[in-house]
C-alpha cells in the first residue's frame, strides 16, 4: 500500500489597498470612431453615429420580478416517520436535510418560539415538529398570536424545507431537572419561505 503525503497549502489573501479596490467609473458610452471613407464608391457609406438619448424615469426604475412561490415536493418529500428514522440515524452529529410533507395536528408555544406538530402529542416518537421563531409567524399571519396560528394552520397539510435534527429534551419538576429525557426531532424555521401549504 502507497501512501501519499501532500503538504499543507497555505494560501494567504492578498492585501488590498484602496488603488487595487477603486472600479473605474466610465462616464459616458464608449464610442468607436467612425471609419475612413472607402475609396471604393460601391461601399456601403457608414452607419450615422447614434444620438444618445437620456432614458426615461419609467425606463431607470424598473421593478424586481419577484420568484414564483416554489412548488411543494417538487423533488421528493419526507413523511414525518422517514425523517425521524434518517435524523436518529445520524445523530448527534449531523441532521437530514431536505423537504418534509407534513399534516400539522397540534401547535404550541413556549419560549418565544412556535411549534407545529405531525402529532396530537408532542411527545410521540413519530412527530416530526416544526420550531418557527416569532418572526416568521409575524410575517406569516401578521401577529405572533398562537390562537390565529393554531385556527390557520391546525389541520392543515404544509411542506417544509429545512434540517430535521435530533434534539435531547430534558424533563424538568419544578424548574429541576429530573435526569430524565427524551428525544424529538425539529426542523427549525427562520424564514417564511421555508413553509409551503402544500
Amino acid at each position: 500500500m502507497i501512501l501519499f503525503a501532500l503538504p499543507a497549502l497555505m494560501l494567504a489573501a492578498p492585501t488590498l489597498s484602496p488603488e487595487t479596490v477603486a472600479v473605474p467609473v466610465i462616464e459616458r458610452p464608449m464610442v468607436r470612431p467612425s471609419p475612413s471613407p472607402s475609396p471604393n464608391p460601391t461601399a456601403a457609406s457608414p452607419t450615422p453615429p447614434r444620438a444618445e438619448a437620456s432614458p426615461s424615469p419609467a425606463a431607470k426604475a424598473k421593478p424586481v420580478a419577484s420568484a414564483p412561490p416554489r412548488k411543494p415536493c417538487a423533488l421528493g418529500c419526507l413523511t414525518p416517520v422517514e425523517a425521524i428514522s434518517f435524523a436518529d440515524n445520524v445523530a448527534p452529529k449531523a441532521g437530514i436535510a431536505g423537504e418534509f410533507d407534513l399534516t400539522v395536528m397540534s401547535v404550541g408555544e413556549q419560549q418565544g418560539r412556535y411549534y407545529l406538530n405531525s402529532e396530537t402529542d408532542y411527545r410521540e416518537h413519530n412527530c416530526l415538529t416544526v420550531v418557527v421563531t416569532p418572526s416568521v409567524v409575524q410575517s406569516m399571519m401578521g401577529s405572533a398570536d398562537l390562537a390565529g396560528l393554531a385556527a390557520r394552520m391546525k389541520g392543515k397539510r404544509i411542506a417544509v424545507q429545512g434540517i430535521a435534527r435530533r434534539v435531547r429534551i430534558d424533563l424538568t419538576d419544578n424548574g429541576q431537572a429530573t435526569g430524565k429525557y427524551y428525544y424529538q426531532v425539529h426542523v427549525v424555521v427562520t424564514d417564511p419561505r421555508q413553509i409551503v401549504m402544500n
